[in-house]
């Protein structure tokens, strides 16, 4: 299922506050809220013993950590784990599992709290590495532990592009990075009303050319990954798997856990396979177990489509707001903008130009962030009215404003994560089956077309897809009860763009042992995220084990960047 991390952003969110700002005022200089956690002390989970090593994999659960302070963090410690390759042949190859651990300020925690921030294919480094995105009360009760899914990141790696490709990526972000006579002869272009306007050249998506397309990146990523064979065992079940071993090497007889967006279900599989095991587990955003892969993008795009309309009435709600007339309008007036860039994309003083892709993309990820739509209103505005792409750019890449880092640093980050950015075709396709023929999945692709007009391009055909990557596993959807397994707190926003609302209702009621925590706001992730009623809410049930009361709705809280 297609999502975005959902804190993936958050770190670099602050650097396009600032930019953004500075941009909508002219200028401006920048420089250097969480809320309160409930005071009651926290009280381990009383479990009687550990449970028994699968057999055949002693080696695996009984191995020890080398723990030492991170390179990039002292005050974070890293280790690596090793994992099989395919739990069916554990004295096979292995793979690294990287791991980064943020240890409890008291210095006396209950346990290991992990951690999963969606994807599937989000870096759990990069999120436990965040500011702000766990309570004070929760950093002082575990040790936080975020770990690179198998496939992901600083674990081995699934790598899509050939070396020369990378270092061609890491060359275009350097020039993105840079100044001067680029970004000039951009301003002179869009300045010359006889230069030419072509437009960019979007092949029509089929099922064939999807089909062919994953076919040729599918063969690149076995090609070009330190393992070849890890393309066909980065399903769930096997990530699972490698968060009990985690689970074990921490020293705690139960997983505790907190997982958003496709975290969600990677918790839920957890649950399903390790009932016994189970901890204090919060599952946020949830997605539904049950349902099929284009079910899933099919009701996925509806949602994105219905943020949209969400954001336009708050812009027009507003100040400032560049959309005009009533929400209908001021959707088509988007797509216009769109249409527009598709054509003669936005000129911008930062980065590259803004074309119809990147601007989509940008929308798109901007709805997972409702705080941030009064940034969008005056990145919008500037396009709108000054035919300036640059503020939509700074929201789009971040790290254009990110005067802190070696750029040569940034580069070769961008080529590692352009090259491992199909981690989550890799898991999908071996997650979900490949259903119907190529009238169904025309059939569908027309479906999201009608559902999304505006925000849907590039969610169709995720079957044909599939088939043409051709890396499967005989896994099938389904209800998941998990008996047996400890109270599972499932939290669902009613606006969420990528997850909808019925999705946590679905798998709050197929869970024996759920209670669900509905959220009345907008956006994707609520925990850090929507104010105090939900922070307290998950953090007496992790900290104490203190079920919300039944029924219990949170109206969000947030503030505008």
């Amino acid at each position: 299922m297609r999502t975005t991390t959902t804190h993936k952003r958050l770190g670099a969110r602050a650097l396009a506050v600032a930019a953004v700002s500075c941009l909508a005022v002219s200028a401006c200089t920048t420089g250097g809220g969480a809320a309160k956690g409930a005071s009651a002390p926290a009280s381990p989970v009383d479990a009687q013993s550990a449970p028994p090593v699968p057999a055949g994999l002693e080696t695996f659960y009984n191995q020890k950590l080398d723990w030492k302070e991170c390179d990039d963090d002292a005050s974070f410690q890293c280790a690596t784990a090793k994992v099989p390759l395919n739990y069916d042949e554990p004295s096979g190859k292995t793979i690294d599992l990287a791991l980064k651990k943020l240890p409890s300020t008291s210095g006396k925690p209950i346990g290991t709290l992990l951690t999963n921030p969606g994807g599937p294919g989000g870096s759990g480094l990069e999120y436990v590495s965040q500011e702000g995105v766990f309570s004070d009360a929760l950093r002082a009760g575990y040790d936080i532990l975020g770990f690179d899914p198998r496939g992901v990141g600083e674990s081995t790696p699934l790598t899509c592009l050939s070396p020369q490709e990378m270092s061609e990526v890491a060359e275009a972000t350097l020039q993105q990075k840079s100044s001067g006579a680029t970004n000039q002869q951009q301003d002179d272009d869009a300045a010359d009303p006889q230069q030419d306007s072509m437009p960019v050249d979007f092949e029509e998506e089929t099922a064939e050319s999807t089909e062919k397309t994953a076919a040729e990146l599918a063969a690149k990523c076995k090609q070009y990954s330190p393992e070849p064979d890890l393309i066909d065992h980065m399903d769930t079940a096997s990530v699972a798997r490698d968060m009990d071993v985690l689970r074990a090497l921490s020293g705690d007889a139960r997983l505790h856990y907190l997982g958003t967006s496709y975290g969600t279900y990677l918790g839920a599989r957890y649950a399903e396979m390790f009932p016994a095991n189970v901890g204090r587990m919060v599952l946020d955003s949830a997605q539904n177990p049950a349902q099929e892969n284009a079910e899933n993008i099919v009701q996925q795009a509806e949602s994105i489509e219905k943020s949209l309309r969400a954001y336009v009435e708050h812009c027009q709600a507003g100040e400032d707001c560049p959309l005009t007339g009533d929400v209908d309008s001021g959707v088509e007036q988007i797509r216009q903008l769109i249409e527009k860039a598709s054509i003669t994309p936005l000129p911008s003083t930062q980065g590259d130009p803004v074309d119809g892709a990147t601007l989509t993309k940008t929308l798109i990820d901007m709805m997972y962030d409702n705080s941030a739509w009064d940034l969008l209103t005056a990145a919008l505005s500037q396009a709108i009215k000054n035919n300036d792409g640059t503020a939509l750019a700074v929201l789009t890449n971040p790290s254009l404003v990110d005067d802190e880092t070696d750029p040569q640093e940034l580069a070769e980050k961008e080529a590692r994560d352009t090259a491992n950015e199909n981690a989550i075709s890799a898991v999908d396709c071996l997650d979900y089956p490949v259903r119907g023929d190529k009238s169904k999945w025309d059939e569908q692709a027309a479906k999201i077309k009608e559902v999304a007009p505006t925000l849907g391009t590039g969610l169709g055909y995720p079957d044909a897809f599939c088939k043409g990557w051709g890396h499967h596993t005989d896994h099938q959807p389904g209800k998941i009860r998990a008996t047996g397994a400890a109270p599972i707190l499932v939290v669902g926003i009613t606006g969420d763009p990528a997850t909808p609302y019925q999705w946590a209702k679905d798998l709050a009621a197929q869970l024996d042992s759920a209670r669900l925590l509905t959220v009345e706001g907008n956006g994707h992730g609520a925990y850090k995220r929507k104010g105090d009623c939900v922070d307290n809410t998950v953090d007496n049930y992790l900290l104490r084990g203190e079920l919300p009361e039944k029924d219990l709705t949170c109206k969000e809280e947030i503030k505008q960047y």
